[in-house]
């Protein structure tokens, strides 16, 4: 696999010379990132023992929601309207995966004091990065297309088939250098701590508009209108870079190609290379400044003062049962308020969630107060179980750090109780990001759907609990911060989100049932899933780490 990447980026060593890029420097880099990705133990499938088979079972899962957008495509007669939301799709996924997990990676700065040092340039700095990212992006982009990609060859004559992977493959690259693009524009606004919170917020903002489009717009159409509609060029479909890519497929139609699709044809060939060059080429300048001033988060006073602090300490004595269950907790704490790549992994899932809860509860906002009094059950048990799951992303996030090799600590101290530091840290993020978000949601409930619902939103706060314990009690789990944030990582939070979905569905339904039941069953059926929460927590004290492999 590593050879066809490499094989693939020589064909393209003429380009990489032109943009200014070190082609020798860039591949022994992209070898080097590459082997180091392969090396390591696969995160989502702890016990499929390679990294082949973790991609190829990604490979898979996206490949069968491609064969979704498939059955869309075909559904619509005119080819260019089906394509231009079929790339409207694929582009707002890529997207998302980009600035959700892949940000990170262009400003690594891990391996400053190797490559800083050395005669390397911007452009080949940056190029390498890209072109790292493009490796996995690729295999995404090509999983979904795979099936759209067979209904073409249906649909259509001639050269489309070709002429559509090429767009697939001209619509990552796009996608990748307009979202570099905007964050070279901030960072040459701005410098050092600033332009990273910057980044944060850039990050939590764009994904949360990328995303509320992709679920609201669908939701506007009228699905047998758009089946039979025939898409009309007017002067802003020139500024929607899907329907660019639509029109260069539709170029291989042989048929109904007027100027205007060649026109939109040519700009989705010339805005990727343009860009490319704008980029690379001339703002990649103090490319490696930016990198510099990533100085280590962990290095940063956090302060813990003040009536929060001890508000803080009084929660972690109350329900922190022994000494090292208290130090996990102080230690996950002191390090996700200064991490930003854990801001960067958790805080876009609680605006996912806000424009899941639009489109959940689908308000008249003629008449608001009364559409959502006349929600039904389980819409409302699903909203309130939808937001409260947006916590979980923290406690998936622990073990992930940039730097796994001080975990030798665990290994020098004198403890006994190893598991204790995990507990800990999963009640610290379960306090911090479940719990206040869960009561703020429990106040608009009530005083919508009255004090009957009390008992619903006991349940499901224990049922959101436990769906997060039980992940951690039947996956090989590792203590907090010992797994270095690796590419083999990336593509799996969208698979991982699919499935917490269903599993929030089936809990809502469990709600919404509970709800035909008389209060006092309901209150009986809380607290013996709050005894299984207590009972959860202590089978995760006892759990077993393996010191020689506590950080790999």
């Amino acid at each position: 696999m590593i050879a066809v990447t490499l094989f693939l980026v020589r064909l393209l060593k003429k380009p990489i010379q032109w943009l200014g890029g070190d082609f020798v420097q860039i591949e022994i880099l992209l070898r080097t990132k590459l082997t180091l990705d392969f090396r390591n133990t696969p995160s989502a499938f702890q016990t499929s023992g390679r990294k082949k088979q973790t991609l190829m079972t990604q490979f898979f899962f996206y490949a069968v929601y491609g064969l979704l957008l498939a059955a869309v495509l075909y559904s619509i007669n005119d080819l260019l309207l089906g394509l231009t939301i079929f790339f409207s799709v694929l582009v707002v996924l890529l997207a998302m995966t980009i600035i959700s997990e892949f940000t990170t990676v262009i400003f690594d700065s891990r391996d400053n004091n190797i490559l800083l040092p050395r005669p390397l340039n911007n452009r080949t700095l940056l190029l390498s990065r890209l072109l790292h990212i493009q490796f996995y992006m690729g295999y995404i982009a090509l999983a979904l297309a795979l099936f759209p990609g067979i209904a073409i060859a249906i649909k259509v004559k001639g050269i489309a088939v070709l002429m559509y992977f090429l767009a697939v493959l001209l619509s990552t690259w796009l996608t990748l250098i307009f979202t570099t693009f905007i964050y070279f524009l901030i960072s040459k606004k701005v410098e050092g701590e600033r332009f990273k919170d910057i980044v944060t917020y850039v990050q939590v903002i764009m994904g949360i508009l990328i995303f509320a489009g992709y679920q609201l717009l669908p939701r506007i159409m009228d699905t047998n209108v758009l089946n039979n509609t025939v898409m009309k060029i007017h002067w802003w479909t020139y500024l929607y870079p899907p329907s660019w890519l639509a029109a260069l497929v539709k170029t291989g139609e042989y048929s109904g190609i007027t100027l205007q699709v060649l026109l939109l044809a040519a700009l989705a060939v010339i805005l990727p290379i343009s860009g490319a060059v704008l980029l690379i080429r001339f703002m990649s300048i103090g490319f490696e400044n930016i990198l510099g001033e990533a100085v280590v988060e962990s290095a940063l006073p956090v302060s813990n003062n003040g009536a929060k602090g001890f508000r803080s300490t009084t929660v972690r004595n109350l329900i922190c049962v022994s000494d090292t269950e208290k130090a996990g907790w102080n230690l996950a704490v002191a390090t996700t308020k200064r991490d930003r790549k854990f801001k960067q992994s958790v805080y876009p899932y609680f605006g996912f969630m806000f424009v899941f809860a639009i489109v959940i509860l689908k308000p008249d906002l003629k008449n608001l107060l009364a559409s959502l009094q006349a929600m039904n059950g389980f819409s409302k048990f699903f909203f309130i179980t939808i937001i409260g799951f947006a916590g979980s992303t923290a406690v998936s996030q622990l073990p992930y750090t940039d730097m796994p090799e001080a975990a030798w600590i665990y290994l020098a101290l004198p403890l006994q109780e190893h598991s204790h530091l995990l507990s800990g840290a999963v009640k610290s993020m379960l306090v911090r990001f479940f719990l206040p978000v869960y009561l703020i949601i429990t106040v608009p409930a009530l005083w919508l759907w009255g004090l009957k619902t009390l008992p619903q939103i006991l349940l499901g706060g224990f049922g959101i609990v436990l769906l997060i314990l039980i992940p951690l009690l039947l996956q090989n789990m590792v203590l907090p911060f010992t797994q270095i944030r690796e590419m083999q990582r990336k593509g799996m939070n969208s698979l991982i989100a699919i499935f917490s979905m269903i599993l929030v569905a089936v809990l809502a339904g469990l709600l919404y049932l509970s709800s035909t039941f008389p209060e006092w069953i309901t209150y009986l059926i809380s607290a013996f899933a709050l005894g299984l929460m207590i009972l959860f927590f202590r089978m995760l004290r006892k759990r077993k780490f393996v010191p020689t492999k506590m950080y790999q």
